[in-house]
Formats: structure tokens, C-alpha cells, sequence
């Protein structure tokens, strides 16, 4: 297949579903050959990989654990084995949780901040080798609206956000001058019911999305926007493009300045209570 990344070898993390295999797919549409990794969800990712071979495309699925170093390694390795080289990085396993801070366990922040951030910083290091080989690449992370604006008991979430742009600009400066683009996209309230995921925002009696009153444009986004958003950044057309937060939102962000936010209730110490889920669902995914 030919289009902009004709040639070119590409890797996508948490492509079993939602935003991550809408990318992989629109790669392969546009004539990239595609890792498509996944961990929990093997069943989806193998899927994924099949639907790009019966499209015509070039696919290897590979499951792994992304927080852990030996696996983003060897995806790394594997990838190379079967196509000769990475020239497209996308960063998008993640996963969502919310807690408040006083019930909030240590391995709780770990997992939410290993798979979200140091993931990335992972996989970033287990294809840098390559990339700086042939002299050109191009890593797209995925963080989300969280990492400017969140709701209560979402902390751990939104601090690995915000890391992930942290993360990006100083990769960014560090080998841009070397031939490799590290940006980043924030998703703001995304309908992955589309693309094989349970939605927050679905009504379950008509199972459509609901449209918020937060959405600015009275809609959640779709998978396949956030893909032709990831994909220009991937691409040659982005050449010039390094270092950048790219808000894809549809206004969510501007909305949600004017929100009110409403603080957890403390509990009574004289009334001990039953643990509470979050306080609100996130406003997005990614």
C-alpha cells in the first residue's frame, strides 16, 4: 500500500482497541508495516494485526508488558527482526484509574505512573538505538486533557500526564538535532466504544454515546480523529514539528476552566466508612 509512510516500519503500543488501534490501522492504511503490542488484551491485538494483513498490510503482533524494560525490548527486537527497522513510535498504552489521596496505596501510583509514564521512557529507549542509526525518526506519546486540567481523585492519573509532556520536550531537545521528532498529543473525551473498548459516556439503554454537557462541540471524539492527528505529527508533513503539545478536544479544555470543582468530602473519624470509588470519572481518556 502507498501513502506517507510507505517503507517505513512502525510500533504501537496498546493497539488491541480504541485509540492505539484506530493508529495502527490508519498506518497500515497509509503504508507503514505495524508492531501492534498489547498485554492484557491479546485477543484484540491479535485482531488487530489480522485486520491489517487483510487489508493488504504488513503486521506482527507481539504481547508485552510495557512498564518493564525486558519487554519493551524485546518488541523492540522482534520488530527489527521482521521488518529491518522502527522509524514510528507510538506511546499509548495506558491505563485509567482514579482515587482519592487518603486511599490512595502505594502500588496503586506505581502502576497508574508505570504503565503511563515510564512506559514510555521504555519503549523511547529500547528503539532510540535504531532510530539513531538510520538517522531519522519520529515518537508520538499520548498523554491526555488531564495534563492540564483534572478532576478530584484523579491525581495519579493526571500526574503521569503531565509527565509524559515533560517527558517529550526533553527528548525532543535532547535528539532533534540527531534526525528524531518526540511530540505529543492530549485526547480529550474519546468514544473507544467504537474501536472495541466499554465507554464511560454510553447510555445503556440505547448504548449511544452520550453527548455531555462539558463538550463543547456536543460530542465525544472518535478514535479515528485522534489517529489523523497522531499520524500528521508521525509523518514527514509534521518535519518541522518537535517538541509540541497538540490538544485534539475539541474545546474541552477551554470549557473546563469555567468549571467548578468540588472537593471530596473528608470522612469522620468517630464514623469510619467503606472505601468510595473516585469522585467523578475522568473527562478523558487516551
Amino acid at each position: 500500500m502507498d501513502g506517507r509512510f510507505s517503507g517505513k516500519t512502525a510500533i504501537v503500543t496498546g493497539s488491541s482497541s480504541g485509540i492505539g488501534k484506530a493508529t495502527a490501522l490508519r498506518l497500515a492504511r497509509e503504508g507503514a508495516s505495524v508492531c501492534v503490542v498489547a498485554n492484557n488484551n491479546v485477543e484484540g491485538g491479535q485482531a488487530t494485526a489480522q485486520e491489517i494483513e487483510d487489508g493488504g498490510g504488513h503486521a506482527l503482533f507481539v504481547q508485552a508488558d510495557v512498564g518493564i524494560g525486558d519487554d519493551c525490548r524485546r518488541v523492540a527486537e522482534e520488530t527489527l527482526q521482521a521488518f529491518g527497522r522502527v522509524d514510528v513510535l507510538i506511546n499509548n498504552a495506558g491505563i485509567t484509574r482514579a482515587a482519592p489521596l487518603l486511599e490512595m496505596e502505594e502500588d496503586f501510583w506505581d502502576r497508574v505512573v508505570g504503565t503511563n509514564l515510564k512506559s514510555m521512557y521504555l519503549m523511547s529507549r529500547a528503539v532510540i538505538g535504531s532510530m539513531l542509526e538510520s538517522g531519522s525518526g519520529s515518537v508520538v506519546n499520548i498523554s491526555s486533557v488531564h495534563a492540564e486540567a483534572t478532576v478530584p481523585g484523579c491525581s495519579a492519573y493526571a500526574a503521569s500526564k503531565a509527565g509524559i509532556c515533560g517527558l517529550t520536550r526533553g527528548l525532543a531537545v535532547e535528539f532533534g538535532a540527531r534526525g528524531i521528532r518526540f511530540n505529543c498529543i492530549l485526547p480529550g473525551t474519546i468514544d473507544v466504544s467504537l474501536y472495541g473498548r466499554k465507554n464511560l459516556e454510553v447510555d445503556r439503554e440505547t448504548w449511544q454515546p452520550r453527548t455531555s454537557e462539558m463538550q463543547v462541540l456536543k460530542r465525544l471524539g472518535s478514535p479515528d480523529e485522534i489517529a489523523a492527528a497522531i499520524c500528521f505529527l508521525a509523518s514527514e508533513e509534521a518535519s518541522f514539528v518537535n517538541g509540541a503539545t497538540l490538544t485534539v478536544d475539541g474545546g474541552l479544555l477551554d470549557r473546563l476552566g469555567d468549571r467548578p470543582v468540588v472537593p471530596p468530602q473528608p470522612r469522620s473519624p468517630q464514623a469510619p466508612q467503606a472505601p468510595q470509588g473516585p469522585q467523578a470519572p475522568p473527562p478523558a481518556r487516551s
